[in-house]
């Protein structure tokens, strides 16, 4: 049973546990570009064309699509931690399982476990952070920031170890070190209750009614903005370095320099929604 981690619990406590949620969202960062920044060595060990290694990064997209309507669901019901938890367990069979599959099938499997990470991660996290603020979601924005440093970071350190000949799994096994060390410092901490955020009976307000027209516009930009994102983020370096004549290097920054400008992009967001 989790304890009731209010707006009073204490304040070393709550920082804890929001700082270890961002971490799990740089992690998440590595998770989303780790195998299109990795194709050429993943498409060498496998044995496979560039095309068959596209393939089973889309098994990222089908674990999330099968997961994620019934994932908020059941945290609510059961336990947001156990969520968190379990998407973090589930990056941390992709992480080691990836480098170690020898054949394209098993890399899917290991790529559907990644989505549905995602999915678990999701549906323990955002509602944790509005309940720890008192039903602000402002700190959420800053989900997108840490996912972008770790988006950031991911390339140059593949970059280096592309340009000392070390093995392409290490940056798996980064990953997979961060996931460990988070998870055992997340273990500990309490979650807020569900459904714990500031009643709002007797305000006076009206609720107010849903606008389909809004609300399948909002659908249609997020869905076409998150395509392009991940398009972008999986084939720019690949393209730098075979159509722009990019060094490896260079190609691995050029996704990072990506990263800043969306890092900057949240911050500011962040900036306005909180001088709101």
């Amino acid at each position: 049973m989790e304890s009731n981690l209010t707006v009073k619990a204490p304040t070393i406590h709550r920082a804890r546990l929001a700082w270890s949620l961002y971490i799990n969202y740089f992690i998440h960062g590595f998770g989303l570009i780790i195998l299109s920044q990795n194709m050429t060595s993943l498409g060498a060990a496998w044995n496979s064309p560039l095309k068959i290694v596209s393939f089973v990064i889309s098994g990222v997209g089908i674990g999330r699509l099968l997961s994620y309507l019934i994932t908020g669901f059941l945290a609510d019901l059961f336990s947001r931690k156990a969520f968190v938890l379990l998407g973090m367990s589930a990056y941390l069979a992709f992480a080691i399982g990836i480098p170690f599959s020898h054949n394209i099938y098993v890399a899917y499997f290991f790529a559907i476990l990644a989505g549905i990470a995602n999915s678990a991660l999701d549906a323990g996290t955002y509602t944790t952070f509005v309940e720890l603020n008192g039903g602000n979601g402002a700190a959420t924005i800053l989900i997108k920031a840490f996912m972008s440093a770790g988006e950031f970071v991911l390339p140059l350190l593949i970059a280096q170890l592309t340009a000392n000949g070390l093995w392409f799994g290490w940056s798996f096994m980064t990953m997979a070190a961060l996931v460990v060390i988070n998870f055992v410092l997340i273990l500990p901490l309490s979650f807020p209750l569900p459904n714990q955020s500031p009643a709002q009976e007797g305000s006076g307000e009206k609720k107010v009614k849903p606008n389909w027209v809004t609300t399948i516009a909002l659908v249609l930009y997020g869905y076409t903005s998150m395509a392009v994102m991940i398009w972008f983020t999986q084939w720019i370096s690949l393209f730098a370095a075979d159509s722009l004549n990019f060094s490896d290097g260079q190609a691995h920054f050029l996704l990072s320099l990506y990263s800043l400008g969306s890092i900057s992009g949240v911050m500011l967001i962040f900036a306005l929604v909180n001088h709101h």
